[in-house]
């Protein structure tokens, strides 16, 4: 259940990402930013809408939150559904599935913020 979170724990942060380009849903994308600035381990999961963000060069937050060391991936049926799990990635994002986040999210440790 740990594969996408490095170092073999759950992420202390789970942000969901359900939504796509819209500059101005951006502010969610921020506050990724700023928990990883604050130390927080922090993993942001797209998707749905959002995977479309796992396109290299679509969003400079999620540049900004890579860069930060936040943890970045997204679901693989949303993936497939938009025709997205054939075409180049961004660097260093992780693919898992939806039963590995609902353990997440089922972990009292984890605080889960869906977007």
């Amino acid at each position: 259940m740990t594969e996408a979170w490095a170092g073999g724990a759950p992420p202390r942060r789970l942000l969901i990402e359900s939504q796509g380009c819209d500059t101005d849903d951006a502010g969610f994308r921020r506050d990724a930013v700023t928990q990883v600035l604050t130390g927080h381990s922090v993993l942001l999961f797209l998707v749905q809408d959002g995977v479309v963000l796992a396109l290299p060069g679509s969003d400079d937050e999620l540049d900004r939150f890579q860069g930060r060391g936040g943890v970045l991936a997204a679901d693989a049926h949303s993936l497939a559904q938009r025709g997205l799990d054939t075409v180049p990635l961004r660097p260093g994002l992780r693919v898992i599935g939806m039963d590995e986040v609902a353990g997440w999210i089922l972990d009292p440790a984890v605080q889960a913020v869906w977007h």
